[in-house]
């Protein structure tokens, strides 16, 4: 079952690193991991979600979601919403939903029908396949976002507003549209080969406080060095469904 948020469950991940925005009574996915500091918006959630430290939505639909670290997302973003099955004879849940489609009355024609009727499918067969969406880490999504079940979102990419993402996306790519197309990239391939590496996103703003934002390449020396010799930032994890 779901984790439903309570006052004292929303104060209790207020005091251990997580922002809550969450409306009493909404639920979290069970399967939900956080790193704090992190926020929880206005944000729907589904299945799972894996939220990394310095990232949030702030509003839209997330299924099976990992987010990395300094993840920015925007407003009425949807990230997995689930396919429908397109060979078969009908696309609609009505042959494979259950319990029923609609909680709906009596007082319509065929309505002792439709509340006996359960769909009976051959064995194995499924009318879609999960898929999580990975999203790297330093990714910025813009407002309105939409983003298909099982697309990988690479480091440093950044999604436009109401692009439609039907593939994977390149670390620090550029991408706009439907369907959404690479632009540019953020950077010359060198120093997106180099940032790669460095992984600086394993530390903590106040780990990189003597480096140069504003530049990376001109930091990117510094940038390496921290990565080779610093120890990363190690937050631990919660789970809210331990902390009732």
């Amino acid at each position: 079952m779901d984790v439903q948020i309570t006052p004292a469950l929303a104060e209790a991940l207020r005091r251990r690193g997580v922002e809550c925005f969450l409306p009493v009574n909404a639920r979290l996915p069970r399967d939900t991991v956080l790193e704090p500091p992190c926020s929880l918006k206005w944000m729907a959630l589904h299945h799972s979600l894996y939220l990394g430290a310095f990232s949030y939505a702030v509003s839209g639909y997330f299924f099976g979601a990992r987010l990395g670290r300094y993840v920015s997302i925007g407003e009425a973003v949807q990230v997995g919403r689930g396919d429908h099955p397109t060979a078969w004879l009908s696309t609609s849940p009505a042959f494979y939903h259950v319990p029923e489609l609609f909680a709906v009355g009596d007082e319509f024609p065929g309505a002792e029908a439709y509340h006996a009727f359960r769909p009976r499918l051959p064995q194995g067969a499924r009318p879609t396949m999960f898929k999580p969406v990975t999203i790297g880490n330093d990714v910025w999504v813009g407002h309105g976002a939409f983003i298909r079940p099982g697309v990988t979102v690479g480091d440093g990419a950044i999604i436009g507003a109401h692009a439609v993402v039907t593939h994977d996306v390149p670390p620090y790519a550029v991408v706009t549209g439907n369907p959404a197309v690479v632009r540019r990239y953020r950077f010359a391939p060198e120093l997106v080969a180099r940032l790669l590496a460095a992984q600086w996103w394993r530390f903590a703003p106040w780990q990189l406080a003597g480096i140069d934002v504003t530049d990376p390449a001109a930091s990117i020396e510094a940038i390496e060095r921290l990565g080779r010799e610093g120890e990363g930032y190690l937050p631990g994890k919660l789970l809210p469904a331990t902390m009732l």
